[in-house]
């Protein structure tokens, strides 16, 4: 487990080293995690980079055919190597590993949004620059719609929950009338 935590150091450092803006580290992070996904969903492609009886350079063969002019090439070269040192097992620690890394490197904030309904492309756009100009971060943010909440929102930055949900203030205004 020691040396696996040392390679998983070692991948991950070298794809936060070569990250410098956050468009690099969007790309650098999508592609993990797509190629991550692919692993986890797909058990023919786990099964062929985790086979014993083929010969890894088949396997860098097929992994460059497919997506060798769509995947950022430092990330490229770093899972290379990673199949070369049948390391596949790790993908998922590199990827959460070079997450935490980038989001101190290049100050950047995770954040969900969930509303009681859709939100229009301009109003997320406000709400993304506003939080980013409010907490002084660069934002990597996730909308999604929670039918359980009557209006308003609620806002997950990092590990800090902000909630303006009408059934928050509600359930807040009941406890004081209670309390009266």
């Amino acid at each position: 487990m020691k040396q696996n935590l040392k390679k998983i150091n070692i991948y991950s450092n070298l794809l936060n080293d070569a990250v410098d803006s956050f468009e690099d580290f969007n790309s650098v992070s999508n592609s993990l995690e797509e190629f991550s996904s692919a692993l986890k969903s797909d058990l023919d492609v786990n099964a062929f980079f985790k086979s014993k009886t083929i010969e890894v350079e088949q396997k860098i063969n097929l992994f460059s055919n497919a997506v060798s002019s769509s995947m950022n090439e430092i990330l490229f070269e770093v899972l290379k190597v990673v199949i070369e040192n049948d390391d596949i097992n790790l993908i998922s620690h590199i990827a959460n590993n070079f997450v935490l890394l980038s989001k101190e490197k290049l100050n950047i904030a995770f954040v969900d949004v969930k509303s009681s309904a859709d939100i229009n492309s301009s109003h997320k756009d406000d709400i993304k620059n506003s939080l980013s100009e409010l907490i002084n971060k660069q934002i990597k943010i996730n909308f999604e719609i929670d039918s359980s909440l009557i209006g308003g929102l609620k806002i997950k930055v990092d590990d800090k929950l902000y909630d303006s949900s009408l059934q928050t203030k509600l359930e807040n205004a009941k406890s004081k009338l209670v309390g009266v």
